[in-house]
């Protein structure tokens, strides 16, 4: 994960790279750009595939929260659990308490690089937003290993990414200060990392092929999931406490 003293530089202003007007054409604003994917999110949630079951006893992890847009978001759609965020950056941290408002704050908590502080088995669903294109690749099986420590057996990962199939995508992060140091993730290599931890590949969906202009037809976009070139994607996986699963990862 990128180290806390590089995005404490961005924290104060911090607008997740909207300054660039290619990428406004997706979201005006960072809390406009974030909320494409908090509604999936919500929405995948409410679903309650597979046992997940949104009550007060859902425990959320914002792994790698940044200023926290992702939780406002599912406190404005009601969210009925208990949500926590993580980030390695005192000063995203902090922002975000400021940004949050006057609902009940959830906890921030600070981590390093590659662990947390807390417990096994802890969290219900955890949600990556824009974070694994900032950790090394060498790094990115240490750190999902540990979001698979935290999540509760049946819990799922949500990872949110910029889609490198996507030309315009490559372009604006290439543009990007904020992403000087990234490294984007092929859909390919989300599906293999979850499939070398023995986290169940539930889904993976493509988003954002209209620009905020464009929105009226942003009910399509469920149509086109299967298609490669939105502009970032969605990828869940599911941890398996079975002991096939445990087993696979010894000997991967």
């Amino acid at each position: 994960m990128v180290r806390g003293p590089e995005f404490d530089n961005y924290a104060r202003d911090y607008s997740g790279g909207n300054e660039d007007p290619l990428k406004r054409l997706f979201g005006g604003t960072l809390d406009q750009f974030v909320n494409v994917k908090a509604r999936w999110l919500w929405n995948y949630l409410r679903k309650g595939r597979n046992g997940t079951k949104l009550s007060e006893d859902f425990q959320l992890l914002d792994f790698g929260c940044g200023t926290g847009e992702m939780l406002r978001w599912l406190n404005r759609f009601g969210f009925p659990g208990a949500m926590q965020g993580a980030d390695v950056s005192p000063a995203m941290l902090q922002e975000a308490e400021k940004r949050w408002g006057d609902a009940p704050r959830p906890l921030f908590s600070l981590i390093d690089e590659t662990t947390t502080h807390f417990e096994d088995n802890t969290f219900s669903c955890i949600v990556a937003t824009c974070v694994f294109h900032h950790i090394e690749p060498g790094k990115r099986d240490t750190v999902l290993r540990e979001i698979k420590r935290i999540l509760k057996p049946g819990g799922i990962v949500v990872i949110f990414e910029h889609n490198p199939l996507n030309p315009l995508t490559r372009l604006i992060v290439k543009r990007a200060v904020i992403d000087k140091n990234a490294f984007l993730l092929f859909p390919r290599e989300t599906s293999e990392r979850f499939d070398r931890l023995s986290l169940v590949n539930e889904k993976l969906e493509y988003i954002m092929f209209f620009p905020l202009a464009l929105k009226v037809f942003y009910f399509l976009e469920k149509y086109l999931a299967g298609i490669p070139l939105g502009a970032q994607y969605a990828a869940v996986g599911r941890k398996n406490d079975d002991r096939t699963a445990k087993t696979k990862e010894v000997f991967s």
